[in-house]
C-alpha cells in the first residue's frame, strides 16, 4: 500500500509538472485517420520538388545544412513546419532546422499534446529507426523538433513524432537541460517575433577533432537484442534572429550525459550559458555547414548571451527521472 500511495502522488505531482509547462494542454494519442493523413502529406511533399524549394526558403533562408564529412546513408527530409537531415546508418536526426514566429507560439497555446510516435514512412527499414529500438532501460525518446513548437497545426505537431526526428537521450538530459532550453526557444520566438532554430546532434567520443567515423558511433541496446540506433555524444542548438539589419546567434553545444543539471532555471541557468559555444565549433565536431550560404563573420554571436535574454527561463521536470 506504501508502494502505491507513493507512485499515486509522484503521478500527480509529474502531471502538475506537465500542466505547469504546457498551459494545461491535455495529452492524447493520434488516431488512425490523422497518422494517415500526416503520412499522406509527407509522401506528397516528398514528390514535389517545387514545395520543398518552398518549405527551404522559409526553414533554411541561408541554405539547407550540407554534411562536410564523406557520407553516403544520408537524406535531407522536408515537412512543411521543418527540415531534417537523417543519418541511415545511425538511424537517428544529424540536424533539424526551421523557423519559429510569435504567431506560431499564440496559435499553439493551450492545444493538445498530440503523441503518434512511428516509423518515417519515406525511409527504407533497414535504415529507419523504430519505436521497438526505443524499448529499453536507459534513454528517453528525445525530439529534434519539439513537438510544442508546433502544435498551431495538428499535422505538422503529428509529424515531429516520427522516429527519424528522435535521438537517443539520457532522462536528466531530455527532461531537464534540453527541455529548458525547449522552453526557452518558445520564449525567444514570443519575445523576438522571429527566429531559426537549429538543433542536432555530436558523434565525437574519441577526442579527435571532427566527427567520428559511424562505425565508431555508440548504439543502445533494446530489449529485442539489437543495437540498431546511435547514441550521440553531444547535441547542440543554434538561434539566429535578425535585429536592425544584423543577425545575432547564440549556439549552445551540450555534453550528452545524465547529469542533475537541477529543475527550477536558476540552478539550470549557469550550467546553460557555461555551454555557450560558436557556430564554428559545432560546425566542426559534428561535420557539417550549417548555413552555407551565410558570412558568419557578419552575423554577432554571442559567447555569453548577454545580447539574447537568459533571465526567461521556465524549470523542467528531471526530478521525474529516477
Amino acid at each position: 500500500m506504501g508502494d502505491y500511495v507513493y507512485r499515486l502522488a509522484f503521478s500527480a505531482l509529474l502531471v502538475l509538472t506537465l500542466a505547469s509547462t504546457s498551459a494545461s494542454a491535455a495529452s492524447r494519442n493520434c488516431t488512425t485517420a490523422e497518422k494517415q493523413a500526416a503520412n499522406n502529406q509527407l509522401k506528397a511533399i516528398e514528390a514535389d520538388a517545387t514545395l520543398q524549394s518552398q518549405i527551404a526558403t522559409r526553414h533554411a533562408p541561408f541554405g539547407v545544412p550540407v554534411t562536410t564529412i564523406s557520407a553516403s546513408n544520408e537524406k535531407v527530409l522536408f515537412q512543411n513546419g521543418y527540415i531534417l537531415g537523417h543519418d541511415g546508418d545511425l538511424r537517428t536526426a544529424l540536424w533539424v532546422s526551421y523557423r519559429l514566429t510569435a504567431n506560431d507560439i499564440a496559435g499553439a497555446t493551450g492545444k493538445d499534446r498530440v503523441n503518434c510516435f512511428r516509423t518515417d514512412p519515406r525511409l527504407q527499414r533497414a535504415n529507419a529507426a523504430s519505436t521497438s529500438d526505443y524499448k529499453e532501460p536507459i534513454y528517453d525518446q528525445g525530439h529534434m523538433t519539439n513537438d510544442a513548437d508546433l502544435k498551431d497545426d495538428l499535422t505538422e505537431q503529428i509529424n515531429t513524432y516520427m522516429m527519424s526526428n528522435m535521438s537517443p537521450q539520457h532522462c536528466r538530459f531530455n527532461r531537464g537541460i534540453w527541455l529548458s532550453l525547449e522552453h526557452l526557444t518558445r520564449i525567444w520566438a514570443e519575445k523576438y517575433g522571429d527566429i531559426l532554430v537549429t538543433s542536432g546532434t555530436i558523434f565525437d567520443r574519441d577526442g579527435l577533432p571532427g566527427r567520428d567515423d559511424d562505425t565508431a558511433a555508440m548504439h543502445m541496446k533494446s530489449n529485442n537484442g539489437k543495437e540498431r540506433v546511435a547514441v550521440p555524444s553531444d547535441y547542440f542548438k543554434t538561434f539566429l534572429r535578425q535585429e536592425n539589419g544584423v543577425w545575432h546567434a547564440i549556439t549552445f553545444k551540450l555534453p550528452h550525459n545524465n547529469d542533475d543539471n537541477g529543475v527550477d532555471w536558476s540552478d539550470v541557468k549557469p550550467k546553460v550559458q557555461a555551454d555557450i559555444s560558436s557556430i564554428a565549433v559545432v560546425e566542426a565536431a559534428a561535420g557539417l555547414d550549417l548555413f552555407p550560404s551565410i558570412d558568419i563573420a557578419s552575423v554577432q554571436e554571442s559567447s555569453d548571451g548577454s545580447d539574447w535574454d537568459l533571465s526567461v527561463g521556465r524549470s523542467n521536470f528531471s526530478s521525474s527521472c529516477k
